[in-house]
Order: structure tokens, then C-alpha cells, then sequence
């Protein structure tokens, strides 16, 4: 895959107090129409899936100020695992064609 399409396909987040953001551009560019998400762990990655229904359930993805950043606010997630909620982490998510999401590879292993 090209360097372009690749950076094209990847997802920008800041991890901070239990909410990973995505700022509006990033979010518009790779997840339009998103209301939901799924984060999973495997292992010591982290999964981003975009869930188009919202009666799919999963993450609420929302809208924090008028520019259309969003937040995924996911504490149980995060500290069942462990992430310590006064770090400021940011992460690159690459996009998996086999699971149809962003995958931070390993974003557990500390």
C-alpha cells in the first residue's frame, strides 16, 4: 500500500482521562456517519470498529464542541485494563480490511 492511502487510512486519537478524541478532520476523513464504536482488546492491541446503528450498541461517539471533535468516553474499558487515567497518550490506529477497523497495535503492552 502506497505511503499516501496509507496515511489516508489511519486514525489520529489522543487517550486522556478515560476518552480517547479524535479531532474533527481526522474523524470526517476516516469515520464519517459513525455514531458508535466497538473497543476491543486482543492481546496488547486495541480495536477501533465502527458501528453504524445505533442499536448495535457499543461506545457513544461524541460531539464536543462546535468544530466536531469527538470523544469516546470508555473508563470501564480502560481501567479494567489497567491504563492509567492521568496519562496522555496519543496513538495511530491503521486500518485492517480483514476486520473492517482501526487497529493501535500494541497500545497494552506497558
Amino acid at each position: 500500500m502506497s505511503d499516501i492511502l496509507q496515511a489516508r487510512r489511519a486514525l489520529r486519537m489522543r487517550l486522556h482521562r478515560d476518552c480517547l478524541y479524535v479531532d474533527a478532520a481526522d474523524f470526517a476523513a476516516q469515520m464519517a456517519n459513525v455514531g458508535n464504536v466497538a473497543l476491543l482488546r486482543e492481546g496488547d492491541d486495541l480495536w477501533i470498529l465502527p458501528i453504524f446503528s445505533a442499536e448495535a450498541g457499543g461506545f457513544l461517539v461524541k460531539q464536543v464542541n462546535a468544530r466536531g471533535d469527538r470523544a469516546i468516553h470508555a473508563a470501564d474499558l480502560f481501567r479494567l485494563n489497567g491504563v492509567d487515567e492521568n496519562r496522555d497518550i496519543r496513538l495511530d490506529a491503521a486500518w485492517s480490511d480483514a476486520r473492517a477497523g482501526f487497529l493501535a497495535s500494541a497500545f497494552f503492552a506497558d
